[in-house]
């Protein structure tokens, strides 16, 4: 989720708003000034109830912050790195880096809807204070306001990924019986549920007439629906490539020129190395033209492989990620290091030299297997035996 606007830091968090926050706001304000506060406090001017309904869209956008600085405040305390705060239509998000725990994770995700309720009991307190004061309107808005937060805070306990509600029931679990991807299967899978039952009971609500309801409803129940199947396939990412480097996932690198036809590579090259990954040179040196294997060459159909340059089917180099200008990876990263790098291949480099490719078709595979995999040994011995004609570095 991209910042569209700085708002500033608070406690040292860098706080942003993406823009569909705006479209929150307005939608939040239309229905407040138009409909629930006329029928709470009937008799005032349509300016009034437009402004009370703006002032309770934005004090709702104050509720989410605190929900998220809970969870960041509460992150730092557990020793992990909060990179920044994003509010948007769905809420907030809070970027948090570092190395989890179970309890860490089950209070981190806890503190944000018990924030969420306090807030909204201080919140329904004042407009207890404003309604015994004489001022229906400000109580009607300030009730909505801590309604609605002490709403979204219980909301946010459903025990489903994404919502703070499953990383609690995850962290419990996770400390509970040690295994983590066991809870990351199950608490997906409530919110997988969840979520396709909140888009069938969107649907329904618009066939019985409550249009607007019925779409809030099923983009709700979109998002939690996309959101944990992201969160499923993370934690099985995680539990294939968790415990391993970047050299136990990546194939060994041959340089090699890039201008010659599938048949003539295929002879002179990838026959002798079938394992390897090559990174092709373009002509007169002029940059690296894209990675190679044997697996795609042999996709290429025989009346073409004559013809045919082996750099016009080859896989594009990775870019760094955002905020990096690292384009490779060592083989001592934990292999997880090659989320958020765009691209079918990544260098990776020891010493200066490029001695590996990581491929992403591999680590789909390795993925959809579904099987953690194993440690080996970085050194020499990952190397095919070397012929008069490999060049394996400039």
């Amino acid at each position: 989720m991209q910042d569209s606007l700085k708002l500033g830091r608070l406690g040292g968090v860098r706080v942003g708003a993406n823009w569909s926050i705006f479209v929150l706001v307005a939608l939040v304000a239309y229905a407040l000034a138009t409909s629930s506060l006329p029928a709470g406090a009937p008799g005032y001017s349509k300016l009034a109830y437009w402004v009370a309904g703006v002032a309770a869209a934005l004090a709702l956008l104050v509720g989410v912050l605190l929900h998220e600085v809970a969870h960041a405040i509460a992150a730092r305390r557990a020793h992990m790195r909060v990179d920044g705060i994003t509010l948007w239509f769905m809420g907030g998000f809070t970027r948090i880096e570092g190395d989890e725990q179970p309890r860490s994770e089950l209070w981190i995700a806890f503190v944000g809807p018990l924030t969420s309720v306090v807030f909204g009991g201080a919140v329904l307190g004042t407009a207890l204070l404003a309604r015994s004061s004489g001022w229906p309107l400000a109580a009607s808005t300030l009730g909505w306001l801590g309604g609605i937060n002490i709403l979204l805070g219980l909301f946010n306990l459903l025990p489903a990924s994404p919502l703070d509600g499953g990383k609690v029931l995850h962290g419990a679990l996770w400390w509970a019986t040690g295994k983590r991807y066991l809870a990351t299967r199950l608490t997906t899978s409530t919110g997988t549920a969840l979520g396709a039952l909140a888009v069938f009971g969107g649907f329904i609500t618009m066939e019985m007439g409550d249009f607007m309801d019925g779409i809030v409803l099923a983009l709700l129940g979109w998002f939690v629906l996309s959101s944990a199947r992201g969160e499923q396939v993370l934690g099985r990412a995680r539990h294939v490539l968790g415990d391993v480097h970047v050299s136990d996932i990546m194939r060994p690198a041959v340089i090699a020129p890039g201008w010659l036809t599938v048949s003539a590579f295929w002879s002179e090259w990838a026959s002798h190395y079938p394992g390897a990954a090559f990174l092709l040179e373009r002509w007169a040196g002029d940059g690296w033209a894209g990675v190679v294997t044997a697996q795609q060459l042999g996709a290429v159909p025989p009346g073409l492989q004559g013809s045919m340059r082996t750099q016009d089917i080859a896989v594009p180099l990775a870019t760094p990620p955002a905020g990096s200008s690292k384009e490779s990876l060592s083989p001592g990263e934990p292999a997880l290091a090659i989320a958020g790098r765009p691209g079918a291949a990544i260098p990776v480099e020891d010493n200066g030299n490029i001695v590996g490719l990581v491929m992403a078709a591999d680590v789909a595979a390795m993925v959809a297997r579904g099987t953690p995999v194993p440690r080996r040994t970085w050194g020499s011995n990952l190397w095919p035996p070397a012929t008069a004609a490999t060049r394996l570095f400039p």
